[in-house]
């Protein structure tokens, strides 16, 4: 075949399967619904992959043409030139298309089988060629085959917008905690096995929320200097983010301040504050750790600059620690000298000419920001070593969502337009409106496994675009109580739509009966020469990488939240952190003190007086730990001496290190044990009482010297009490006058 045959059937064989074979999703009623032989071509054309379709064209044969052309076709040439002599010329003929490759129905039959290895598919490639040639001409030729087949296929798919379900509407939720005060952020608090909402208010009142929106705790942020908790007037909280690394929240003040809190457990504690920032923080983002072994946080101000404060050494601290129990103040200006800077980093970039509207990073080293000037997006390449990318939009940009897996950006403006860019482009390559008349949009995100694109706009109407279609699937119209009321103002924080909670079904369980050893043996030869026992691990037995699926998306507005349910699912939402769920404090009780117990019986606290629930069951079961027999292992491995003082002794060791080894293994497991359930206070040693000393031996000494005390006098003289007495002083008037 030749290489132009070649480029021909590429472009061919790629027409076809991205006709056929496009993002739509197949709708199989449609299937269903066509006659038998649309049905056929669409079964054999699971099977006709590009490899099969290259060795099928080459088994096309090309027409011959008729004597009687290939003879006038001669006698043209030669009148051709014959004119050309004298001077004249014959307009140029019409090419005859060459190409054309035809086959007949014996020759496709047989192709078809011999490429496929088996006549499985011989009445479905009959019923194909007969469907093809409906004039029964005899033969078929390469380009009805290739357009039988892309319009069987184009037949069988269908639009996003016919396959669409309709969101749910579950309703809205108002967040009591916040006391009619706007959401400025939902932060969700994800791990590996937890889940929870941080939901901060406008003027500092935060509530922890478990998946299904249940409050747990509640307080207020204290971000100011003075040292006494009380509300501060003129100041609101701007932006707030999760730190996922080291599992802490930054939140940012109007007061040019910076605060950092453990979000750990189940109170929230605050580690640091930074005062007199230059400028006022308007948004946050973050960058965990990476290759570099260092996290970011990243600020956008009200003058349009970013600042980056760069965390040096994450995994020991994130600032300097002067007080260790309470929150440590600092200033900005302290962060650029010792001993601070051994901890952290400070620089300022020029990115917008007005305030940042949003910031996040597209990756460790490119951040992207959002401004309502000219130059509404900016791509900042934080270490300088390339130039910013700018892109400039009328009116300016409110709000985006970037999806780096798909290079893509979603941009909202106040004309009511949502952009679709891609990284590199100046131009959007779509534009997306729900049509009438304009109304700025608030917020807009990219769900990516859903394939959408979802807008909040002023007027609480929430519009669902398919991402590759660009059609509108669904219009809600968002129902809060508060739309209406007379005098009522309609706010919005920096973000309001957010994920709902991830659901992982819990159905997978590990059989009792693998081999939970990671080696053959349960003993190696440590480095030290000393013998190392392997237990089994359960965290790595199970499957870290579940899959959790998203089914609710959350819209704020106000001090509501509204539920969209994006589909039904009978997975649970994961459970707070330990201890949240707990109405007590942890005793001892919730301690498997006991690591060899297998019992599988529920011990509750004796000062619990409720009945368990599902959470407190979860909490309080114990811990299985497989115990091995030692002493059958060591004397196996011919040393039954290695636990003699004379063993270590004569190898000429000061200090039996595998004894401390084992005692600090020990004591890490008891902590662990007890953090687990948020007691720390349970680790601490615990020491016995002396007796009391008996004073037995000065008894004889108090005798010795009782013996020297005055005895009784016989004018006995009476005392206070006993002369003031009514009584008495009675007496005492009627012997006088006697």
């Amino acid at each position: 075949m030749s290489i132009k045959s070649q480029k021909s059937l590429n472009e061919e064989c790629a027409d076809i399967f991205e006709r056929s074979y496009s993002i739509k999703s197949v709708s199989e009623e449609s299937l269903s619904s066509d006659d038998d032989d649309d049905y056929v071509s669409t079964e054999l054309m699971k099977k006709l992959t590009p490899a099969v379709l290259g060795k099928l064209r080459k088994c096309f044969k090309r027409a011959r043409e008729k004597k009687a052309k290939d003879l006038d076709k001669k006698v043209e040439d030669v009148m051709r030139a014959a004119a050309a002599e004298e001077g004249i010329e014959f307009a140029e003929s019409v090419p005859i298309d060459t190409e054309h490759l035809y086959l007949n129905e014996t020759g496709f039959v047989s192709a078809l089988n011999n490429i496929l290895g088996k006549p499985k598919y011989r009445p479905h490639t009959e019923s194909l060629y007969r469907a093809i040639d409906r004039f029964h001409t005899g033969r078929v030729s390469w380009s009805q085959l290739v357009t039988r087949l892309v319009a069987s296929g184009a037949r069988a798919t269908a639009s996003r917008l016919d396959t669409w379900k309709p969101v749910k509407d579950a309703g809205a939720l108002k967040f009591e905690h916040c006391k009619r005060e706007t959401i400025v952020r939902l932060v969700s608090v994800e791990t590996e096995d937890s889940f929870s909402y941080v939901v901060v208010s406008r003027g500092g009142r935060v509530g922890i929320y478990s998946g299904d929106l249940t409050l747990l705790k509640s307080y207020e942020v204290f971000y100011h200097r003075r040292g006494v908790r009380s509300r501060v007037k003129n100041c609101w909280i701007t932006d707030a983010v999760f730190m996922s690394d080291v599992c802490c929240m930054a939140v940012s003040a109007s007061d040019r301040s910076l605060t950092v809190y453990d979000v750990s457990g189940p109170a929230h504690a605050p580690l640091y504050c930074v005062t007199g920032m230059p400028n006022i923080p308007t948004c946050l983002a973050y960058c965990p750790m990476g290759e570099a072994e260092s996290s970011e946080l990243l600020v956008g101000t009200e003058r349009g600059d970013l600042t980056t404060l760069r965390f040096l050494q994450p995994r020991v601290s994130l600032l300097h620690i002067k007080h260790p129990d309470t929150i440590n103040y600092y200033f900005w200006m302290e962060l650029t000298s010792p001993p601070h800077s051994t901890y952290c980093s400070t620089r300022t970039i020029r990115a917008h000419c007005r305030s940042v509207r949003g910031v996040t990073y597209a990756r460790p080293d490119v951040a992207v920001s959002c401004s309502h000037h000219e130059i509404a997006l900016r791509l900042t390449h934080l270490n300088g070593k390339l130039d910013d990318y700018e892109i400039s939009v009328h009116r300016g940009v409110s709000c985006f969502h970037n999806v780096s897996a798909l290079r893509l950006l979603a941009t909202g403006s106040k004309d009511g337009l949502v952009r679709l860019w891609t990284y590199g482009q100046r131009v959007p390559f779509a534009k997306l409106t729900p049509g009438g008349a304009p109304v700025p949009v608030i917020d807009v995100m990219i769900v990516d496994f859903d394939k959408i694109v979802i807008a909040y706009y002023k007027n609480c109407m929430v519009h669902i675009w398919d991402l590759y279609e660009e059609c509108l699937l669904q219009s809600i119209k968002l129902k809060f109580p508060f739309l209406g009321v007379l005098g009522k103002k309609v706010e919005f924080g920096t973000s309001c739509i957010h994920l709902g909670p991830p659901r992982r079904n819990n159905s997978k369980h590990i059989s009792e009966g693998i081999d939970r050893s990671r080696r053959g043996s349960s003993v190696y030869e440590g480095s030290t020469g000393g013998l190392i026992l392997l237990e089994p691990d359960s965290h790595e037995e199970i499957d870290k990488s579940a899959e959790s699926e998203r089914c609710e998306i959350l819209i704020t507005c106000n001090d509501y939240v509204y539920t969209l349910r994006m589909r039904d699912s009978d997975a649970s939402p994961l459970r707070p952190a330990a201890g949240m769920a707990q109405g007590r404090r942890p005793s001892a009780w919730d301690l498997d003190m006991d690591t060899g117990s297998k019992t599988q019986s529920i011990s509750l606290s004796p000062r619990s007086r409720h009945s368990p629930s599902e959470t407190d069951i979860h909490l309080l079961q114990p811990h299985l730990h497989t115990t091995y027999d030692l002493d059958q292992l060591i004397a196996n491995a011919g040393l039954e001496d290695i636990l003699e003082k004379n063993f270590v002794l004569m190898r000429g060791l000061k200090h039996d290190l595998n004894k401390k080894l084992f005692e600090m293994e020990s004591s890490v497991d008891k902590r662990k044990s007890a953090i687990s359930v948020c007691a720390p206070y349970l680790s601490l040693p615990r020491y016995t009482l002396e007796a009391l000393p008996t004073f037995s031996h000065l008894t004889q000494r108090y005798d010795h010297v009782k013996q020297y005390f005055p005895g009784p006098s016989v004018n006995v003289t009476p005392t206070a009490s006993q002369s003031t007495t009514p009584r008495n002083k009675t007496i005492n008037l009627f012997n006088t006058f006697k």
